[in-house]
């Protein structure tokens, strides 16, 4: 047989069904694959609540400029147009208010312990988009 035929005729072996005695051996039942890809209701990934839900009303942001923030999306959005002086209102060397909130708010460390360290509105933004892109993928 020329090696082309051999080709060919490996091709045809790779794409055939296994014979009927060998899959139902190697078969999954169908209940545990159910049940491993669909989360029970009650079970969110870690922090996924946190970043969706708002803070209580008394528990609102508030900019000084007097705008309200509800939660981390808000936040991040926020910063895109946030005023130079309000963001340096709120984060110098001796502190960072939004890291505070979100501490204190939101009972993230993970995210505050990053925002402590941020004194830049476009890096604050960042950091705060990569960590709701983590929690909610």
């Amino acid at each position: 047989m020329s090696r082309k035929g051999v080709v060919q005729k490996e091709k045809r072996k790779r794409g055939r069904p296994p014979k009927k005695k060998q899959a139902l051996e190697q078969a999954v039942p169908v209940q545990e694959i159910q049940t491993a890809q669909q989360p029970l209701p009650d079970q969110q990934p870690a922090g996924h609540h946190q970043v969706k839900n708002d803070a209580p009303e008394t528990s609102y942001f508030i900019l000084c400029n007097g705008k309200p923030v509800k939660n981390m999306i808000e936040l991040a959005d926020v910063m895109e147009e946030m005023e130079d002086q309000v963001f340096n209102h709120h984060v110098s060397p001796e502190k960072n208010d939004f890291a505070k909130w979100v501490n204190d708010i939101f009972k993230d460390a993970e995210l505050a312990e990053k925002l402590a360290g941020v004194k830049d509105k476009k890096h604050m933004q960042l950091v705060l988009y990569k960590h709701i892109t983590h929690k909610l993928w």
